[in-house]
């Protein structure tokens, strides 16, 4: 045996030397109606604070504008590029006017060379700290994959309980509606080569999500 294939079957075969942040119980009996939105919005809040991506409630749009105003300074970020979404459409409008905003029908490389990504999501699961994005109802998918900060604009009342929860209200006539269904966990990580975990490889290297309270 190689001494390059001894040492690759001794790294599989070894512990992992990064740690592992424990995850809260998973809500595997609740669902909307057993769950109120201050838990459902904690426990998204605190799955997705283990992975790096922090998580506002804002009581409206107007909140909402404000605050995403000071994630984008806080990353630098002179460009956003825009879903279509009907929110982000009015919280772009409350930006500072040296904030550059692409639409989302904007030239790829006009798309390539924006800071950040603004989208709502469709659905966010409590129990996994995850957005569920659909392609039938928001144009976002370049907006949310391409930059390396993508700010979630999510109404508290798409914030479900469960995976469960989400798959119901995600199927029509007992399936998917939209051609394209994403599903967002933290920011995009890998840990393909050699067991190394490393952030920003297919899509954002940041996640922040602003909750929108009222909505």
């Amino acid at each position: 045996m190689s001494d390059a294939r001894t040492e690759i079957l001794k790294v599989l075969r070894s512990e992992p030397t990064h740690h592992v942040p424990m995850m809260p119980d998973v809500m595997t009996s609740a669902s909307d109606e057993q769950t109120p939105i201050e838990q459902r919005i904690a426990t998204f809040t605190e799955i997705l604070a283990k992975l790096g991506a922090p998580v506002d409630v804002v009581k409206d749009l107007s909140s909402a504008g404000e605050r995403i105003t000071k994630v984008l300074a806080n990353h630098n970020a002179s460009s956003v590029a825009l879903s279509d979404a009907t929110e982000v459409l009015a919280v772009a409008a409350t930006l500072p006017q040296h904030v550059e905003r692409i639409p989302h029908d904007a030239a790829r490389e006009s798309l390539l060379r924006c800071n950040a990504g603004l989208s709502t999501a469709q659905w966010a699961i409590a129990e996994t700290g995850t957005l569920a994005l659909e392609s039938l109802y928001e144009r976002h998918r370049l907006a949310t994959l391409l930059p390396d900060l993508h700010i979630a604009l999510v109404p508290a009342s798409r914030l479900v309980a469960t995976l469960g929860d989400a798959f119901q209200r995600l199927a029509q006539n007992g399936s998917p509606g939209a051609a394209t269904i994403t599903f967002v966990t933290g920011p995009s990580r890998t840990a393909d080569i050699e067991l190394e975990l490393v952030v920003g490889v297919h899509g954002p290297k940041a996640l922040h999500v602003v909750i929108l309270a009222d909505a």
